[in-house]
């Protein structure tokens, strides 16, 4: 038994031993080189892979499979043939080891003859072929030096030719060419070709060629560029017949900008149209945002401002406005300059319109047969004079002026001019005979007060002309109040009037003394413009709870007032102000339309005589501040907080 158990031991033992031989034997490597190439990993990728899979050795050469296969050695042919009218100086025939440069050679023309090219384009007469990596076959191209060649240079702004200048010369010689300076707001882009500078030097070489020199309009940081091109190239013509055109934005908030999207133009505006540079409207294909607009809309307006040499009356106005809480909404007011047909036309004020859409008068209800479930937007205005139209009317108390409705659109097939005319009419009458009768309840039920005040110190601070008769917008919600605004065409005011009723041809101040020829509006007010000549507001002021109202409103406008002055200055003080932000823009426009010094109506003189855009906007500031006082002076507002 024990001698069993002992040889089961000693078999044990055996086979234990040689497992343990086994495993030695495989871990050792058979060779110090493959233990070194198991540890490194190269530290260098190949630069470039052989064109072709490298041939293994078979049977015994493979190894096993550990030696890496060599790739051939590869080789291309390189041929300059001899062309006519030359010949070539070096090798004509070479072979060339894959990666290596062929040998130099140099076209040489025969006399009479000029080298122009290699045909496949390389333009050096002498020429060494680095880095061979494909068989290569090229023939000089010679001409005689009596050969006339042909270059094309066209000059284009917003991709829209402009010019072409075709210029020739004999291949012995060379072309030079210097497009004309650029227009005023344009500079010079680049060639097509790449070229970086105006000045060119072409030779025989561009014979058939055409270089493009795109003119660019001169960016400013702070003002978008529009360029419209019309299909005719003919310029704004029309306010009624729209043209066809093509309109890029740059310069403008990120994902503002596009290119070549097609639009309608026409001219727009009254007394503004008699202007040279004359304000449009574009009308969109698709709804189109514009300068970083939260809503799409097909129709923006370009206001010129040309009878404002401050360019900012408007401006100021609507920043007025949309700081003003009683006024709902203010219409989208920008700077932009805009090149037209290849010209800069100017800077301009972009808008968009009063307008129902987008919920931004909260009007977007559709026509209705019951008409006090509609929204409407009505304008005091001169359109229809006699109030006779489809959408126009007289109001019974209010004769001397015609309303016109703007919204909903009176050529809507559903629109009923004895059904919804008619109402907004004897609406408007109502909120009128209210007024008269001095009834606060029925005057609080009819229209929306805090409008109506605000929208009354701006026009009042302005003293603006256009309140008296036209250019005043009112809204209606549906089943809701008649509210006043949105605020539009501020030009006239701020002084800058010379023909205000009563004061004809004499200087408008912020204290001018008002007496009115017309025996309708003899009952003056003083210093008080809108109060006496406007309809709805000469009646409102003789109300005390309007006034008491009124004086605490102005009495909490002060800041805004002075916070919007303060951004029409001019010392350098303010880096947030429109002539700190603006005043390139704007010398460049007065630059195109050189009407300083000189009486634009509706200009006083005393506003001719200012010859610089600085001093139009310290006027402007200057009686705005004072404007505001006198107004509070007149109601017994304290102000002393503010000086």
């Amino acid at each position: 038994m024990k001698k069993i158990l002992t040889k089961r031991i000693i078999a044990l033992l055996m086979a234990i031993l040689m497992l343990l031989l086994t495993c030695a034997c495989n871990e050792a490597p058979s060779d110090p080189t493959d233990a070194t190439e198991a540890t490194e990993t190269p530290t260098e990728k190949p630069t470039e892979k052989p064109t072709e899979k490298p041939t293994e050795p078979s049977g015994e050469e493979n190894n096993g499979g550990l030696e890496e296969a060599v790739p051939e050695d590869r080789y291309y042919k390189v041929i300059y043939n001899v062309a006519e009218n030359g010949k070539i100086e070096g090798d004509q025939a070479q072979t060339v080891k894959r990666g290596e440069a062929a040998e130099k050679v140099t076209a040489v023309a025969d006399t009479g003859y000029i080298f122009v090219k290699w045909s496949d384009g390389y333009l050096k007469a002498t020429r060494n072929d680095n880095a061979v990596y494909d068989d290569i076959n090229v023939s000089p191209i010679f001409v005689s030096i009596d050969y006339e060649y042909t270059v094309t240079y066209q000059l284009c702004s917003n991709g829209v030719l402009r010019e072409e200048v075709v210029k020739s010369a004999k291949a012995g010689e060379i072309i030079e060419f210097t497009p004309a300076a650029p227009t005023l707001a344009y500079t010079f882009g680049e060639w097509s070709d790449g070229t970086v500078t105006p000045d060119r030097i072409d030779g025989v070489s561009a014979d058939g060629k055409t270089f493009v020199m795109n003119y660019e309009p001169l960016a400013l940081n702070d003002v978008p560029t529009i360029e419209i091109d019309t299909a005719d190239g003919g310029g704004v013509t029309s306010k009624y017949d729209y043209k066809v055109c093509s309109v890029s934005v740059s310069n403008a908030p990120e994902g503002e900008n596009f290119e070549g999207v097609s639009a309608l133009i026409r001219g727009r505006g009254n007394s503004s149209w008699t202007y040279p540079k004359k304000g449009f409207k574009l009308k969109f294909d698709k709804k189109q945002s514009m300068l970083g607009s939260d809503y799409e809309v097909k129709n923006w307006v370009f206001i010129s401002n040309y009878g404002d040499k401050s360019l900012i009356r408007n401006m100021i106005g609507y920043d007025m406005s949309a700081a003003m809480n009683g006024l709902e909404y203010t219409v989208m007011h920008e700077f932009i300059d805009v090149y037209l047909d290849g010209e800069y036309y100017g800077l301009f004020m972009m808008c968009d319109r009063i307008d129902e859409k987008q919920g931004r008068l909260g009007l977007d209800a559709p026509i209705s047969e019951d008409p006090a479930e509609m929204g409407y937007i009505i304008e005091i205005g001169m359109t229809d004079r006699q109030g006779t139209g489809k959408d126009s009317f007289k109001a019974s108390r209010d004769k001397n002026r015609s309303y016109s409705v703007s919204f909903p659109d009176p050529d809507d097939p559903d629109f009923k001019v004895d059904v919804h005319l008619e109402y907004i009419k004897n609406y408007v009458d109502q909120c009128l005979a209210a007024l008269s009768a001095q009834d606060w309840d029925k005057i609080c039920e009819l229209i929306d007060i805090d409008s109506f005040i605000d929208y009354y110190i701006i026009q009042e601070l302005y003293m603006n002309k256009d309140c008296f008769w036209r250019s005043v917008h009112f809204y209606k919600k549906p089943g809701g109040k008649l509210y006043a605004g949105p605020l539009w065409d501020m030009d006239q005011g701020l002084g800058n009037v010379a023909d205000l009723f009563g004061t004809a041809n004499k200087e408008t101040t912020p204290t001018t003394d008002l007496t009115f020829a017309d025996s309708t509006y003899n009952k003056s007010m003083g210093t008080l413009w809108i109060a006496s000549a406007n309809t709805w507001y000469r009646r409102l002021v003789r109300n005390e709870e309007f006034i008491e109202l009124l004086i605490q409103r102005l009495y909490e406008c002060g800041p805004i007032v002075m916070e919007i002055a303060r951004k029409a200055e001019t010392d350098g003080t303010n880096p947030d102000s429109y002539y700190a932000k603006y005043a390139q823009a704007m010398e460049r426009n007065f630059e195109r339309w050189k009407i300083m010094g000189t009486r634009i109506w509706p200009n006083t003189q005393h506003i001719a005589n200012i010859k610089t855009v600085k001093g139009q906007i310290d006027y402007m500031h200057d009686w705005l501040i004072e404007r505001y006082f006198v107004i509070c002076d007149y109601y017994g507002v304290p102000t002393d907080d503010l000086t």
